[in-house]
């Protein structure tokens, strides 16, 4: 390591920009530069001699934890969290919440998760929110090769066992000739695999719209947004 090199949060508190404190809000939110450059890494090093400046204030950041939602494009294998970033948050998102590359760290993936599936993905750091999720419904629109008639549906929905059981909490209605309504509570891993196995479809992909009482629309596919305060699933 270059003895002669220190923090960046250092010398700026050194230079008068700042406070400590201050230092690395204003680093992780891209507002300072050095010798023109943009320097949003925690523990970056400088030279004395390097000019350091400060393009604004540092704004307040909400405490931790977020809770994110994202609309997962058709087709995407990226994982949700890696989708996450200042270029592909929605225009439409209100929230004075300033992005910070640390609201990618320790989440929970709920919604269109499975491989198959598109639409409405929560990610949250809070820890309590996925148990309460696990308590909301959540509806998806199927695509499907084809779909029963509305009579024979119901006849094949009756007929499907999971793990030997009825299956429940969960409602399946035909929207077209080639698309179904899910409306279930916390679909496990490979759930729409398996029921449309049993009920004779071939399934080409499950879209997320709605997860409680947030619905994906406002979202373009790719695009993500921080959950307001106000909102509730």
């Amino acid at each position: 390591m270059d003895e002669t090199k220190v923090r960046l949060s250092k010398r700026m508190v050194e230079l008068g920009l700042c406070s400590r404190r201050e230092a690395d809000a204003c680093i992780e939110q891209g507002l300072v530069k050095v010798d023109g450059a943009v320097v949003t890494t925690l523990g970056a090093r400088v030279q004395p001699e390097q000019q350091i400046t400060l393009a604004g204030q540092p704004q307040a950041l909400a405490t931790l934890p977020v809770t994110l939602l994202l609309n997962r494009p058709a087709g995407d294998d990226v994982p949700p969290a890696q989708r996450l970033g200042p270029d592909s948050r929605s225009p439409q998102d209100v929230s004075e919440q300033v992005w910070l590359s640390r609201h990618r760290q320790h989440l929970t993936t709920l919604g269109a998760v499975d491989e198959l599936c598109h639409g409405l993905v929560v990610l949250t750091q809070d820890k309590k929110l996925p148990r309460h999720l696990a308590e909301c419904e959540m509806e998806f629109l199927l695509q499907v090769e084809r779909a029963p008639a509305a009579e024979e549906l119901k006849t094949r929905v009756a007929a499907i066992r999971l793990d030997g059981k009825p299956l429940r909490q969960c409602k399946i209605s035909r929207q077209s000739d080639h698309q179904l309504r899910c409306a279930v509570y916390a679909p496990r891993a490979g759930f729409f695999d398996e029921i449309s196995r049993q009920l004779g479809v071939r399934l080409q992909g499950a879209r997320c719209i709605r997860i409680g009482r947030l619905a994906l629309s406002g979202l373009q596919p790719g695009q993500w947004r921080y959950l307001q305060p106000f909102e509730r699933f």
